[in-house]
């Protein structure tokens, strides 16, 4: 149970800059078939999250818990770095009349390799608990998305957003500072 709720703490955090709500958001106003694009988007992100939950959990049979905690370390300080570096959304022209599959198909390709699906995997590597990884991932993922999708892509580029941003990437740097220093044993 500890997975879940550290999965959706770490993917809130690390989706405080909001890309992933602007990007829906600029979808949903571009796209005429709404509840579907909210469903593929939905899709994508869940059929990632079980990939990276169950490589996670793979992963947690094969190697050391200290291993892992370095795993987690470097999902922790790339989300940080992440969140700190500029951010300019990318707009998919494509996207906004492409035809379902091929829509489904962008979606998926997209959120590949993403940092909340890193995370889940990392998180999903320490305890074992995939499936529990991937639905705190999912819960943190939407989390984050409300607000952009109620207020618009604006409110990235305000000063509390700003502040919010760097002060989630804090957080993530000093949390995974702390498990590298765990799994070296130099705290307990």
């Amino acid at each position: 149970m500890d997975a879940i709720m550290l999965a959706l703490v770490a993917v809130l955090l690390a989706n405080a800059d909001g890309r992933s709500g602007i990007a829906l958001s600029r979808l949903l106003s571009a796209r005429s078939d709404r509840r579907v694009t909210v469903g593929i988007a939905f899709g994508a992100f869940i059929v990632n999250a079980v990939v990276a939950a169950t490589a996670g959990a793979i992963a947690n049979r094969m190697i050391g818990q200290g291993v892992a905690a370095l795993l987690v370390t470097l999902a922790m300080l790339s989300a940080a770095g992440a969140l700190l570096w500029p951010m300019k959304p990318v707009r998919d022209a494509g996207a906004d009349d492409a035809p379902i599959a091929v829509f489904a198909g962008r979606m998926l390709a997209n959120q590949f390799g993403d940092r909340s699906h890193f995370l889940i995997g990392a998180l999903a590597a320490t305890s074992g608990a995939g499936q529990w990884a991937a639905a705190g991932g999912l819960v943190g993922w939407t989390l984050s998305m409300l607000p952009f999708l109620a207020f618009g892509p604006a409110l990235a580029e305000r000063p509390a957003a700003r502040s919010l941003r760097w002060a989630a990437a804090a957080i993530l740097a000093i949390w995974g500072l702390r498990t590298a220093l765990g799994a070296f044993g130099l705290i307990g």
